[in-house]
C-alpha cells in the first residue's frame, strides 16, 4: 500500500457566519501531483493554510507526513515547502542572493553550492547575479519555486502557480512540477486553470460548497461526463466540461 503525505478527515473551517469548509476528506499519495480545483471562493486556499499551520482549523484532523498539523506544528513546517499565489522573493537580492539567504535561514552548510545546483536547474544560471526586480514574471515563480525546494523538501504547496504568466512561462512552470515529481516529490497544486490539472495530476479533487464533491484520476472522472454523442468522430469531454457538469448539477440540486 502507498504511503499517504498527507490525510485530511472531517475538515471545518468558518470565518465568522460564514462556513467556507463543511467536512473536507481527502489522501494524497506519497510522490505524486494532487490537484485541488475549486471555484474563487470555494477555500481551496484555506485548505492550504490549514495544512500548512498557518491557519487552525474550527473540527477535523489534518496529518502531513505523518505529522498532525495542529499539534505538531513544527514538524509539519520542517518537511514541507509552500509557493503562495505571489512570487515570496526579495526583489532588491539578485537570484542567487535569494536562494543563498533561504540555504543559510535553513542552517545547510553548503549555501552557495546549493544556489548554483538549483540556478542551474531552473534554467537562471545567466541571470543569477541580476537584481530579481528586473526579472520576468515567469523567472520570478520558477525563482520562488527553486526557493521552495531548498534542503530538499519533501512535499511542496504550490497555490495556483502560474497565476498571471503568460504562456510560455506557464509551460516551463508545468514542465518543473513534473520533474519535481518524477524525483519523487509530492506535489499538492491548487489551481483555476483546469487545462493545468488535467496536464499535470495523477489525482484531482474538485472542491464545491464545502465539501470534496468528486477526487480520483482524470479517467475516473471522464466516466462521470455523459457520453459522448457520436456522430462522425467521438470527442472527448476536456476537464473543463466535466468540472462545469458536476458543479453544474450539485448548484441545481
Amino acid at each position: 500500500m502507498q504511503n499517504q503525505a498527507i490525510q485530511v478527515t472531517g475538515l471545518q473551517k468558518s470565518y465568522k457566519e460564514l462556513q467556507v469548509l463543511k467536512g473536507v476528506d481527502f489522501e494524497v499519495e506519497q510522490g505524486c501531483i494532487f490537484a485541488l480545483l475549486g471555484s474563487n471562493g470555494a477555500g481551496k486556499t484555506t485548505v492550504v493554510k490549514i495544512l500548512t499551520t498557518l491557519l487552525k482549523q474550527d473540527a477535523g484532523t489534518a496529518t502531513v507526513n505523518g505529522f498532525n498539523v495542529a499539534t505538531k506544528p513544527d514538524n509539519v513546517r520542517q518537511s514541507i515547502s509552500l509557493t503562495g499565489q505571489f512570487a515570496a522573493v526579495d526583489e532588491i537580492l539578485t537570484g542567487r542572493e535569494n536562494l543563498i539567504m533561504i540555504a543559510q535561514l535553513r542552517h545547510l552548510k553548503n549555501s552557495r553550492q546549493v544556489a548554483v545546483d538549483l540556478l542551474n536547474r531552473f534554467g537562471l544560471t545567466e541571470d543569477a547575479d541580476r537584481r530579481v526586480s528586473t526579472y520576468s514574471g515567469g523567472m520570478r515563480r520558477k525563482l520562488d519555486i527553486a526557493m521552495s525546494l531548498v534542503g530538499k523538501t519533501q512535499l511542496i504547496f504550490l497555490d495556483e502557480p502560474t497565476t498571471g504568466l503568460d504562456p510560455e512561462a506557464r509551460l516551463e512552470v508545468w514542465k518543473m512540477v513534473k520533474e519535481l515529481a518524477n524525483n519523487g516529490t509530492t506535489v499538492f497544486l491548487t489551481t483555476q486553470h483546469l487545462e493545468e490539472a488535467e496536464q499535470l495530476a495523477d489525482r484531482i479533487a474538485i472542491l464545491h460548497e464545502g465539501r470534496i464533491i468528486v477526487n480520483g484520476t482524470l479517467a475516473e472522472l471522464k466516466k462521470l461526463f455523459p457520453p459522448a454523442k457520436v456522430e462522425y468522430v467521438e470527442k472527448q469531454p476536456t476537464l473543463e466540461e466535466i468540472f462545469l457538469a458536476i458543479v453544474g448539477k450539485r448548484e441545481v440540486n
